[in-house]
């Protein structure tokens, strides 16, 4: 079911994997996301986890510290150390996608779980991502993250539940194929635009800024949730 849905709402051709140190996925169709990859890029410490499916990278973001000498040995050519403290592994393997190898169709994965805060900033860098990537999602065992800053049309499924969250207060919306419509809406705190719910197969998104837009893999029908994991 969640192979679907995710194929329904965003359709996969080729495709590059950001494997990020936050939870690895569960679900067995999002590890055959990675094994399918054009290019998978590591961060860091993420490379245990991705070892353990027999998934090699083809490129590690870090200094690799936490990594045992015999894997630091194995991946040397595939290590890239980029000096930068003002930000973190996710953002340099980003950037290094983006500016170095050229990519653009991205799936970020593991960079939700663990530390909450590193979620939150994991999830709010989407706005900073898209200014330079036109393709760029976040995706865990829950659902998806995108960020949109013009007016956009997403697919979504009758029933799915949908969160927004804006990174600026005086951004407004306009969303009428919701279960609770927003019409020029603002979101002047973080929980206002949580737990909606399409009612269509596609949804118009009108803003006037960017919107961090969170679709999950729920289903509710008749007042019931479908998980699709």
């Amino acid at each position: 079911m969640l192979e679907q849905i995710l194929t329904q709402i965003y359709p996969l051709n080729e495709y590059n994997v950001i494997l990020a140190n936050g939870n690895f996925p569960t679900n067995s169709y999002l590890i055959s996301l990675i094994h399918q990859a054009k290019t998978v890029i590591c961060c860091d410490g993420a490379v245990t986890k991705l070892l353990k499916h027999t998934i090699y990278p083809n490129h590690i973001i870090g200094d690799c510290d936490t990594l045992t000498k015999e894997i630091r040995q194995y991946f040397a050519d595939q290590i890239i150390t980029i000096p930068d403290q003002n930000t973190n592994d996710l953002t340099k393997a980003v950037h290094f996608a983006y500016h170095t190898l050229h990519l653009d169709n991205i799936i970020v994965l593991g960079a939700t779980g663990l530390r909450e805060d590193h979620s939150i900033a994991n999830i709010a860098l989407l706005g900073e991502y898209i200014k330079i990537i036109n393709d760029i999602a976040i995706i865990s065992d829950y659902g998806i993250f995108n960020a949109h800053s013009k007016p956009v049309q997403l697919k979504t499924i009758p029933g799915q539940q949908i969160s927004f969250f804006t990174l600026n207060h005086s951004t407004t919306i306009n969303c009428n194929e919701l279960k609770w419509q927003l019409n020029n809406f603002n979101l002047t705190s973080w929980y206002q635009g949580t737990l909606n719910e399409a009612v269509a197969d596609i949804i118009n998104l009108e803003i006037s800024d960017t919107v961090i837009i969170f679709r999950s893999f729920e289903i509710k029908t008749n007042s019931e949730v479908t998980a699709v994991i």
